[in-house]
């Protein structure tokens, strides 16, 4: 592993950071299981995409200064990722968006995740080899698309063992 610390590696620590830190104040809102099992489901499945498509035979794109495996790389995986998930989720659930209402959000999620890839590139801690920034614009929106099928999925689970939990007593 060729690892050198300097910018891009400051970039994702403070990203990182700053993503936990927006992250604490509503981390409360969802029940631990829920936080656990998105956070579990994000990180697995980005950092699997990530690697099929910076692997070989694509190699579209890579994190850091070299192609091969940086990890710093990994806390975009750990925390930015998961996180982000999250606070998207909260104002879904929040506001409890539907309709045109929940396709204004999704689109105004993707514009602001394409903005964040974009300075990504800019600040040199994403290097396309292939991928291009418009390739993402439908990535985003499909992928907020799973994650709400995906926590919808988590909180019907939950809401039917509660209630089995209070047909028992």
């Amino acid at each position: 592993m060729n690892v050198r610390f300097d910018w891009n590696e400051w970039y994702f620590i403070l990203t990182s950071a700053i993503a936990l830190a927006s992250f604490i104040p509503i981390r409360a809102y969802f029940p631990r299981v829920v936080v656990i099992l998105i956070w579990i489901c994000n990180a697995g499945l980005v950092a699997s995409t990530d690697y099929f498509l910076i692997a070989t035979p694509f190699r579209l794109y890579y994190f850091g200064d070299n192609p091969s495996y940086e990890l710093s790389g990994s806390l975009f995986h750990l925390f930015m990722y998961p996180c982000a998930s999250l606070l998207f989720l909260y104002g879904y659930d929040r506001w409890r968006l539907r309709g045109w209402r929940l396709a204004g959000y999704i689109a105004a999620w993707t514009g602001v995740a394409v903005a964040f890839e974009w300075l990504s590139v800019v600040n040199g801690a994403l290097t396309y080899t292939g991928w291009k920034l418009r390739y993402s614009v439908p990535v985003y929106p499909a992928a907020a698309s799973g994650l709400i099928l995906l926590y919808r999925f988590i909180a019907s689970r939950l809401a039917t063992l509660q209630k089995m939990r209070q047909t028992a007593r």
